[in-house]
């Protein structure tokens, strides 16, 4: 996932009060464009196992829809939506064990956000969090432990700006700021994410009909042996 090149110029350095500035609105940016389409990739180091998905994010309405490709407990759940309460899976699996034990099939199931568990809603969770309603203080961005910039490197074709903000966040800025990339990881440093950003601009995202939606508590049993947490 790095992009490195010729282009590369090192030098890190503490930030300037200007780069805090800019970073500072580089979350209320990403809101007031409304969405995104983006693109994660994570890992979580102490179980091996992998997650990365397409997804449509509506940062103003708190949506998102993604295709997903994951190993280790996640590897079931092939496509999700979610809202601010409420994650929608995908899990085709499910309905050759449903259909064994003669019961109806489902398309999507509901259950609640599960931070704290689910590896898939730890990655929504870092996508959503890219935006904010408002700017943060960029006295205490400048004033962040760690915080500096890194190096101007190369990027989907273009020249970039690197910073980082404290020890385990990182924005790959555009030269008028918009954020291209962004890289984090957990306070124990064994769950590296990137995202890249790309398609700013409204999203419109239709979540599943619910008719085509049953809940988890219905399926509990089945869906606990496929999805292991």
């Amino acid at each position: 996932m790095g992009c490195g090149s010729a282009a590369t110029v090192s030098g890190e350095r503490p930030l300037t009060f200007d780069e805090a500035s800019e970073l500072s609105t580089v979350q209320s940016n990403n809101y007031k464009t409304s969405g995104a389409v983006v693109e994660v990739n994570s890992s979580f180091l102490s179980s091996g196992a992998t997650l990365s998905m397409r997804a449509t994010v509506d940062w103003q309405n708190h949506k998102g829809h993604a295709f997903i490709v994951a190993t280790g407990p996640e590897a079931e759940v092939l496509e999700v939506y979610w809202n601010e309460t409420t994650v929608f899976e995908r899990i085709p699996a499910i309905n050759g064990l449903l259909s064994a034990r003669g019961e109806g099939m489902v398309e999507f199931i509901a259950r609640p956000v599960d931070i704290e568990r689910r590896q898939l809603d730890r990655a929504i969770a870092v996508v959503v969090g890219l935006a904010a309603k408002t700017p943060d203080n960029p006295v205490l961005i400048q004033q962040k432990e760690d915080s500096a910039f890194v190096r101007t490197d190369a990027h989907r074709g273009e020249t970039v700006r690197v910073f980082r903000y404290g020890s385990r966040t990182v924005y790959w800025l555009s030269k008028d700021g918009a954020m291209l990339r962004f890289e984090g990881n957990s306070t124990a440093l064994n769950a590296p994410i990137v995202v890249d950003v790309f398609e700013r601009g409204k999203q419109v995202i239709d979540l599943p009909d619910p008719t085509n939606i049953v809940s988890i508590e219905k399926v509990r049993e089945i869906y606990d042996a496929l999805v292991g947490v």
